[in-house]
């Protein structure tokens, strides 16, 4: 009777230890209070002590339908939250800790949604051994959380990696900080640790390899709400994405949502699906109510954004650009920072005279004695596509200019000096200026895509057609200036356009020679084996 007994303990004992170890599926857990530390809110162990707390282990959570993976509010009891994994946390966060003290977050994974981990008035938190990826956010510590050791993680294609408003949280611990899949910096000695501190937080042993990786299956998710897809039709989304589809109706709802892509088969969504692996994919579309009632079949081109985004500076007044090129302001002079990318989001970084890199939310001015100053930013989007670093020379002038008269001594000040000889006239130093044309459009290749082409172009927010029969077109004439020039080439279609665009990006000093755009139009925004490509060929040289 007793090996019996002992039997039955032990499977329990081993089916315990396979649920912490083995990845068990459940639903969100939400933990208020120390109270809510639970066998069915997630607890498998622990009293809570700091000697032996609570642990929640081994969980797989998908959130879609929630705000949240696991959510934690209001506790003061120590608890680990350990190897759990998170998926596609699409509103709050993977792990939302709130108003909570005493936790530990360690070999946990989170992918594929808009925020990884975040704390809000959360205090003495370790968050170590985790992998966050895909997510437009990664670890957020907002306002009033403090004293908190974040280290040892990997944080891999987040569009803002981490944020830190609360004090006295260290990103590293014992000469070991994080992976951040965007870092640029360089391991000279080889060990392993970047030799420049990570400019998005404060880490200052940045990790040159990912101490843990994502699961094989880890992808970015993003939901598009076909309701609100632009009379456009077109979206970018980050290179192997799910995709969740909703759509609204203002009666008596949506029942069911049809899709097909590139011209197959029709299906009935019923759960994410993943994209095809081309630059651009063709999505058709209908919903039907639960009346029956069924939409217009509708359109809508996917790009994938593998590409950086490309930031600009624009100054405000006062400012002055030279005829040698310098930028010159004032104290007051407002500058502002403008992204250009595909996902329309991204967000920009910014120092001023090698100080500390911080996020730009709205337009600054250049502190500091008169003379130059060196503006470097970059962006990074919500794909986690990073900018190389670029730079701006600004000269500061806040001096007012001063005109002295008089009169030589012994003579009366209004008295007319008699005349002498006029010196020479000088010649005044020449004005050099730029010109910035369109010199070349060649259809180089066409493969069934059509014939009637129109060439436009974007120079900094203005544009308008371009006969080709007229080349060279002049786009820009005048001193040097930070540039963007968007060039495109569109097919009319009777049905839907046909285009591909490209971007140069002039930036000061600028280089005189001529620079060449390949762009590739694809029948229907689709890339199959009908297409055309086009050389164009920008030229910038001094003017008159």
């Amino acid at each position: 009777m007793r090996r019996i007994l002992a039997a039955v303990l032990l499977c329990a004992l081993g089916a315990g230890f396979v649920l912490a170890q083995g990845w068990a599926p459940r639903g969100p857990i939400y933990i208020f209070g120390d109270d809510g530390f639970t066998w069915e809110n997630g607890v498998i162990g622990g009293s809570g002590t700091p000697d032996d707390p609570y642990i929640i282990e081994g969980w797989v959570i998908d959130t879609l339908g929630y705000d949240y993976g696991i959510y934690i509010d209001h506790t003061t009891a120590h608890f680990v939250l350990r190897d759990c994994i998170v998926r596609y946390p699409q509103e709050r966060a993977g792990i939302f800790l709130s108003a909570v003290k005493n936790g530990r977050i360690e070999g946990c994974s989170v992918y594929g949604g808009k925020v990884g981990i975040h704390l809000l008035s959360s205090s003495d938190v370790v968050i170590t051994g985790n992998a966050i990826g895909y997510c437009e956010r990664g670890i957020i510590l907002s306002t009033a959380s403090d004293n908190n050791l974040i280290y040892g993680n990997s944080i891999i294609a987040c569009g803002l990696p981490a944020i830190d408003e609360g004090r006295n949280n260290r990103w590293y611990y014992q000469g070991q900080g994080n992976y951040w899949s965007d870092y640029r910096g360089h391991d000279t000695n080889g060990d392993g640790i970047g030799d420049t501190r990570y400019e998005v937080v404060p880490d200052a042993f940045p990790l040159m390899s990912p101490p843990v990786e994502l699961p094989p299956e880890a992808a970015p998710m993003r939901t598009l709400d076909l309701s609100a897809v632009g009379e456009r039709g077109i979206v970018a989304l980050a290179a192997g994405s799910l995709v969740r589809l909703t759509a609204t109706d203002v009666g008596v709802g949506v029942d069911k949502i049809f899709y097909r892509l590139d011209g197959g088969d029709w299906q009935e969504y019923l759960e994410p699906f993943p994209l095809p692996d081309r630059a651009v994919i063709r999505m058709e579309y209908y919903a039907v109510d639960k009346l029956g009632n069924q939409e217009p079949q509708r359109a809508l081109t996917i790009y994938l954004d593998i590409e950086p985004p490309v930031t600009r500076i624009v100054a405000g007044d006062p400012h002055y650009y030279a005829p040698d090129g310098k930028l010159w302001a004032t104290s007051r002079t407002p500058f502002q920072l403008v992204a250009e990318d595909a996902s329309l989001q991204a967000t920009i970084f910014f120092r001023i005279d090698d100080g500390e890199w911080r996020q730009y939310v709205e337009p600054f001015t250049i502190p500091g004695p008169e003379g130059p100053h060196r503006v470097e930013y970059y962006a990074i989007d919500i794909y986690g596509n990073r900018e190389a670093v670029q730079a701006a020379v600004i000269w500061k002038d806040d001096t007012a200019p001063t005109t002295e008269a008089g009169a030589t001594e012994g003579e009366p000040p209004f008295e007319q000096p008699a005349p002498e000889a006029e010196p020479e006239a000088q010649t005044p130093a020449p004005t050099v200026t730029f010109q910035v044309s369109l010199t070349g459009a060649q259809l180089l290749e066409n493969q069934g895509v059509g014939s009637d082409w129109v060439l436009s172009f974007w120079l900094n927010g203005e544009g308008g057609e371009v006969q080709t029969t007229s080349l060279p077109w002049l786009l820009y004439q005048g001193p040097p200036q930070e540039l963007a020039l968007k060039l495109t080439v569109t097919e009319q279609d009777a049905t839907q356009a046909d285009f591909a665009e490209g971007i140069l990006s002039l930036t000061l000093p600028w280089t005189v020679g001529t620079y060449d755009l390949d762009l590739v139009v694809y029948e229907d925004n689709v890339q199959t084996g009908k297409f055309a490509r086009w050389l164009l060929t920008v030229e910038v040289k001094e003017g008159e």
